[in-house]
């Protein structure tokens, strides 16, 4: 008598179907890939300081940087910012008025009462 072979084929011929998922990796995530970013810059710039010394690596690689970035982003938001200083002032006049109109011995006794009583809710 012949036996028969208990195992199975692994596939009938077609591709192999996955029956789970791949979970996905932790690197995928923008805060993993944004940290490991950031670590590695620190690492370089470790490494140009040890490299160059400070003074060498300040002035040939922190300032030429921030020449190239922060002068001219701040000459751009410079006039934004004094058009929006100059756009609040009203505004600002409004909210200063109020606060001194606030600020008198009568709303502060007021306050100081309602104080009072809040805390002796809790005794």
């Amino acid at each position: 008598m012949a036996r028969k072979s208990t195992s199975k084929p692994l596939s009938k011929g077609g591709t192999p179907v996955r029956r789970k998922k791949m979970a996905p990796s932790l690197l995928s995530s923008p805060a993993v890939r944004g940290a490991i970013i950031v670590a590695g810059v620190a690492g370089l710039a470790a490494l140009g300081v040890a490299l160059f010394g400070t003074r060498r690596f300040n002035d040939e690689v922190l300032k030429p940087i921030s020449a190239a970035t922060l002068v001219p982003l701040a000459a751009a938001a410079g006039p934004q910012a004094e058009r929006a200083w100059a756009e609040t002032r009203p505004w600002r006049d409004y909210v200063a008025r109020v606060l001194t109109s606030v600020n008198t011995s009568e709303v502060r006794e007021q306050l100081a009462d309602r104080l009072s009583q809040w805390v002796d809710r809790f005794r």
